[in-house]
């Protein structure tokens, strides 16, 4: 089973390669860091959307004409996202009180996004145990289209916990993660749960986690694994293309990380394999 917390670690480091590299990284270079993760078809596409998909900070210094436009569209959508948002949880489940309209971002790239999620389709509670049901019985189908129809209750959560528009799209973004991670999780378990209650913990869980790194608080210890899952990922990409043990340098080049940085997680990998081996 794929760990989420290393899983969604190695996101951020890959996330900030992406950013700091001075030429473009392809898909296969992406998906290189997660081959020893063996991630099915729907997790690849969903790290390429992820990481692929600019965020707010890259557009924040394009000026648009049309602010008082998109700042009422921000508003009309706030209204009719809650009340839709309340159409799908008629199962008595009471909603917190919602942030404040200025909490939505008003990026062009957001308001794209906004537009999507009314194209996407709505179901009814009868449709919605229907399609729990199948996907515990293992239709890998349900995933998304289990996905789609949480994606509006996900902007909902994002904006019950946000205190703010910086950072709100990633927010958003590490709750659809959470939202697809878990979906396959239980994808074919055969367990007898409550797929909503299960998916509200895990994006609730996956954005409380981002808004506490953005304030300085990251999980130190998460953040060390994905470090070092990526290191691995890269030692073992890196030896299979050259044919030989990649150097300290090498891998440095590779995930851009610092040598002072590096040597702290190559003496980690190390105590590590000295106690498997001791086992």
């Amino acid at each position: 089973m794929l760990d989420q917390s290393v899983f969604t670690e190695t996101i951020h480091e890959v996330a900030e390669i992406i950013r700091t590299s001075a030429t473009p990284l392809s898909k296969e270079e992406i998906l290189s860091y997660f081959k020893e993760m063996e991630l099915n078809e729907q997790q690849e596409n969903m790290v390429l959307e992820f990481l692929l998909t600019p965020h707010e900070e890259e557009e924040a210094e394009e000026e648009t004409d049309e602010a008082e436009g998109e700042e009422q569209e921000a508003a009309d959508w706030q209204e009719t996202s809650d009340a839709s948002a309340l159409a799908q949880n008629d199962s008595g489940k009471k909603e917190e009180k919602t942030a404040e309209p200025d909490v939505l971002p008003e990026s062009k790239m957001f308001q794209m996004y906004l537009e999507e999620l009314k194209d996407l389709p709505e179901y009814s509670e009868k449709e919605q145990i229907a399609m729990y049901q199948a996907l515990l019985a293992g239709d890998e189908s349900m995933v998304r289209k289990i996905s789609d129809s949480w994606m509006k209750n996900v902007l909902t959560m994002a904006k019950n916990l946000a205190l703010s528009s910086e950072g709100f799209e990633d927010v958003v973004q590490e709750g659809n993660m959470a939202l697809f991670l878990k979906l396959s999780d239980l994808c074919g378990s055969k367990e007898k749960c409550d797929v909503e209650a299960e998916l509200e913990q895990a994006i609730e869980e996956a954005m409380k986690a981002s808004i506490r790194e953005m304030a300085g608080e990251d999980d130190s210890e998460n953040a060390i694994l994905g470090k070092v899952s990526l290191v691995n990922e890269a030692k073992n990409y890196l030896a299979k293309e050259k044919g030989s043990e990649p150097s300290m340098q090498e891998v440095g080049e590779y995930t851009k990380m610092s040598q002072e940085e590096l040597a702290d997680i190559f003496e980690l990998i190390k105590k590590a394999d000295v106690k498997k081996q001791g086992k």
